[in-house]
């Protein structure tokens, strides 16, 4: 059998296999060629996304919560294949197969939102047909007091076999929990490794985890990982699919210090960027996991809105074989917006945390690939202006961006050429209601998150909203680059 999987051609028909199984995307039938679009810009072969599954977290209980889900399927680019059919509508529901949706993507374009609520269940979308391409999706709950006090808004989840985490913690503090969810009608099974500051956690209950068919289950890191003030998680599925998300309920002392969940990171890799970090006071901490069995040498770079530069006495940073290191960025900074780019010697991954002036409200915004076609996000209603944040990592780069209201108008759009080693910054006026984003490179190297931070002078009813969202390939058009089907990142 190892001989068998060792065989380039089988590993690929297996993986095409699997891609045909996986709820959110269709089988490549006709692969396209790589042709340019742009200097330095390949462009993505598109797929025919025919079925949708998405997982919208939700968090613990508590006081006077409400939580709700914006749901699209975006306008797509001119010649986007999609699949034949009626435009059959896309559920939005609780996990229990006989539960009634709450609400339906019912064209193109429209964002659909479910009424508020303080019933905290999770939902899921599914659905099959024309619209199930590109669709995105934005869990949030907003609370004006207790465990959930501020703003929690993180993008719904497709669920897939490999999943990272960096800035967790098991330390007092900290009530950090990782949600599987399974959206499919068999049970999973999960392997969560976890790296803190010493290397390598033994870590047995957080082995052979079964989430059962169309449920959740819950792993408390300060259980698993006790006294652990800062981890990295990788969750891997060893049957079946998961949706996994970490919420990170804050304390201090003994009063609740409010609650966000923790964006994915990328996969491990020799450079990683993290994007949108936010301008603004408060405390800006990064945290760089290894995963490896070497130690590895990080070079830091800072990209600001005046280019790039190598923050003093922190440029460069020793990390053990299998563990987790981190640094404060907020002097360096200076309340830019900026990002972070991380060059290694060995395959590294990470995350940015942010507060807002009081360090009161918090949010995390992992490591994301470079864009290799349009992204698509949707933004809740929001009080305070939202920022697009872009940085070009390397060299000079275009980016272009549509912001449309829950009606499909045009709100904003733009074309903006790239400082190299520069992050751009774009404005969106505050929104009663949620809209939706799309955001495209054009030529180069990009990678872009939104970011919210509440007003200097909140009045004293204010629920603070801090935010940060990040902006990664729709599943439409990264399935395929070139003549492979690059199934990883499919699946991702």
């Amino acid at each position: 059998m190892t001989a068998l999987l060792s065989d380039f051609k089988f590993r690929i028909g297996a993986c095409v296999l699997a891609l045909a199984l996986a709820g959110g995307v269709g089988v490549v039938t006709k692969p396209k060629a790589a042709t340019t679009r742009a200097e330095g810009v390949e462009e993505p072969a598109r797929t025919v996304v025919n079925r949708t599954a998405l997982a919208c977290p939700v968090p613990g209980a508590g006081v006077k919560t409400q939580s709700l889900v914006s749901a699209v399927a975006p306008t797509l680019p001119d010649g986007t294949p999609t699949a034949s059919g009626d435009e059959a509508p896309l559920s939005i529901a609780p996990l229990d197969a006989t539960a009634n949706p709450v609400g339906s993507v019912l064209a193109r374009g429209r964002i659909a939102t479910t009424a508020p609520t303080g019933k905290l269940t999770t939902l899921g979308i599914q659905g099959t047909g024309p619209l199930a391409a590109g669709t995105a999706a934005t869990a949030t709950t907003t609370a004006p007091e207790g465990v959930n006090r501020g703003m929690a808004s993180v993008p719904c989840v497709v669920p897939g076999s490999s999943f990272w985490f960096v800035g967790a913690s098991g330390a007092p503090g900290r009530r950090d929990v990782l949600v599987l969810t399974n959206l499919d009608s068999i049970n999973a099974e999960v392997n969560v490794t976890l790296y803190g500051p010493g290397g390598q956690l033994d870590a047995p209950n957080a082995r052979g985890v079964v989430v059962p068919a169309r449920g959740t289950t819950e792993i408390y890191l300060g259980q698993v990982a006790a006294g652990q003030r800062d981890l990295a998680l990788h969750v891997e599925s060893t049957g079946g699919r998961v949706a996994p998300a970490v919420r990170d309920n804050a304390t201090t002392g003994k009063v609740a210090a409010g609650v966000d969940w923790l964006n994915q990171s990328a996969t491990p890799a020799e450079k990683v960027v993290v994007p949108a970090i936010a301008p603004g006071g408060g405390v800006r901490i990064l945290t760089v996991a290894n995963p490896t069995d070497l130690q590895a040498t990080a070079n830091i770079t800072v990209n600001g809105p005046n280019g790039p530069f190598k923050p003093a006495g922190l440029s460069t940073m020793q990390i053990p074989a299998g563990s987790v290191k981190v640094i404060r960025l907020e002097k360096v900074l200076h309340g830019d917006a900026s990002a972070v780019t991380i060059t290694s010697d060995q395959p590294v991954t990470a995350s940015a945390r942010v507060t807002d002036s009081t360090v009161r409200e918090f949010a995390s915004i992992g490591a994301t690939e470079p864009l290799r076609g349009p992204a698509y996000l949707v933004l809740p209603a929001h009080t305070q202006p939202a920022v697009l944040q872009v940085t070009a990592p390397g060299e000079t780069a275009g980016v272009k961006f549509e912001l449309r209201d829950a009606a499909n108008k045009m709100v904003q759009a733009r074309s903006v050429d790239l400082v190299g080693g520069a992050t751009t910054l774009i404005t969106f006026k505050p929104q009663a209601k949620p809209t939706y984003l799309m955001v495209e490179q054009l030529r180069g190297d990009i990678v872009a998150g939104v970011t919210l931070m509440p007003a200097p002078k909140p009045d004293e009813d204010d629920v603070p909203q801090v935010a940060v969202w990040p902006l990664t390939t729709s599943l439409v058009f990264r399935a395929q680059l070139g003549a492979q089907p690059d199934v990883g990142a499919a699946l991702k």
